[in-house]
Order: structure tokens, then C-alpha cells, then sequence
């Protein structure tokens, strides 16, 4: 049974620029619990660039494993995520928790995010 599930499993969709980014925000993580100096445009920015390109590719390997290796996300689904992604941490947080702030930099980023899962890992 352990073979068949195996067998389902495509890990192509994990590609090297997943790991790479993967591994930025990892490094990313591990700095801010350091403490260390950090650019400003990191501190602030580099999460939002990266969040869509990782969550996404995730969300397609756990796809594909239920669904087939041959599966892309379409275009649409993609936008829908930038646009949920953009109206939940952009507008509805903000207001109802103070730990969150409104930055239309921030969508911006979510929509460069998507692009990038788009164009590079959604193959």
C-alpha cells in the first residue's frame, strides 16, 4: 500500500526555486529571531513576496496527490488567491486587529507573488 501512495506523490512540483524560496524565508525567519538588523524593504516586504509562491505550490503538491501529477492551476485560481489573499490581510484584519495594517504595497507584492507561482512553479 506504501508504494501506491508513494507513487502518487509528484515531487517534481517541488522545484529547486521552491527551495530556494523556501529557504529565504527560512533564513528570513531565523534573522527576525535573532534580532538582527534588517533592511527596511525586508522587514516589511520580503514575506508578502514570498507568501503566494509557497503557499501555493503546497496547496498544488496536495492537489495533485489526490488529483493527478498533470494538473495545473488555472489562471483564475491564481487571481482569486491574490484577491482573497489581498482583501483578508489588506482589508478585513486591519480592522478588526490591531496587529495587522493596511498596505496597498503589500497587494501589490501578493499580485508579484502570483505571478511568479504563475510563470515559474505552477509547470
Amino acid at each position: 500500500m506504501a508504494d501506491r501512495v508513494a507513487g502518487r506523490i509528484s515531487w517534481r512540483t517541488l522545484s529547486p526555486l521552491f527551495w530556494l524560496l523556501a529557504g529565504v524565508y527560512l533564513l528570513h525567519l531565523v534573522w527576525r529571531w535573532l534580532e538582527l538588523p534588517r533592511l527596511w524593504w525586508v522587514q516589511h516586504y520580503l514575506d508578502d513576496l514570498l507568501c503566494l509562491p509557497l503557499v501555493l505550490t503546497v496547496t498544488l503538491f496536495v492537489i495533485r496527490f489526490f488529483y493527478g501529477q498533470q494538473l495545473r492551476l488555472a489562471w483564475y485560481h491564481v487571481v482569486f488567491t491574490v484577491v482573497y489573499f489581498s482583501l483578508a490581510f489588506e482589508v478585513f484584519f486591519p480592522k478588526f486587529m490591531p496587529r495587522y495594517t493596511s498596505d496597498w504595497v503589500d497587494a501589490a507584492l501578493y499580485a508579484a507573488g502570483g505571478l511568479i507561482f504563475y510563470r515559474f512553479l505552477n509547470k
